[in-house]
């Protein structure tokens, strides 16, 4: 004779379980829509700023709340890691969003060097380019995140190497990207792994 509750405690555990798998796809969902919704916010701000670019002084645009434009991005990127980290760096949804940021990081990257070099101002820029799987790109990463940590720095654009999307390839093209880890330091390329005094150096070598 079947034990009922045994039975019972099976059923339960089963609903439990489909329960999570349903909150779990969920949450994904409704993350990705943030996401979806936050990229157009930023990608409004950029397209504006751009903009202003053509049609204000350079007294203006040089007045413009560079840290503001930093804050939004790095927020969204924190956003694409923690999914990327939930759903897996190949799920289909999340590489669509993935090329989106990376677009966007590119156009943010871009005015940053109209800004820098009209305004006559000191920002590092940092391009990183990693890939999926990468031992030596995660150990970069970590690097990075040091550097970022020590210098306040939000100027670091990670880009991910084979996403295949026409901008990437330009990018990848000017600054002669041929493996990774790879950085292009203030318009400088680096194929190689960099310890975080040689970054320094670099950035700080003026």
């Amino acid at each position: 004779m079947v034990n009922f509750r045994f039975v019972s405690a099976i059923g339960i555990s089963s609903l439990i379980f489909l329960l999570g798998i349903f909150l779990g796809q969920a949450i994904s969902s409704y993350n990705l829509s943030e996401l979806k919704q936050s990229q157009e916010n930023i990608l409004s701000d950029l397209v504006g700023y751009g903009l202003a670019y053509s049609v204000l002084s350079k007294q203006d645009i040089c007045k413009v709340d560079l840290q503001k434009i930093q804050k939004k991005r790095v927020e969204l990127g924190q956003k694409v890691s923690d999914l990327e980290e939930k759903l897996g760096p190949k799920n289909p949804e999340l590489l669509i969003e993935k090329e989106r940021y990376q677009i966007y990081q590119i156009k943010e990257y871009v005015f940053f060097e109209k800004v820098k070099e009209q305004c006559n101002i000191s920002i590092p820029l940092i391009l990183y380019f990693y890939s999926h799987p990468c031992d030596e790109c995660i150990a970069q990463g970590h690097v990075l995140d040091a550097l970022s940590g020590k210098y306040n720095l939000t100027t670091i654009y990670a880009l991910d190497y084979k996403i295949d999307n026409p901008v990437l390839e330009v990018i990848n093209k000017k600054y002669n990207i041929t493996s990774t880890p790879s950085l292009v330091i203030n318009g400088k390329t680096y194929n190689k792994f960099l310890k975080l005094d040689e970054m320094e150096k670099i950035i700080f070598q003026k």
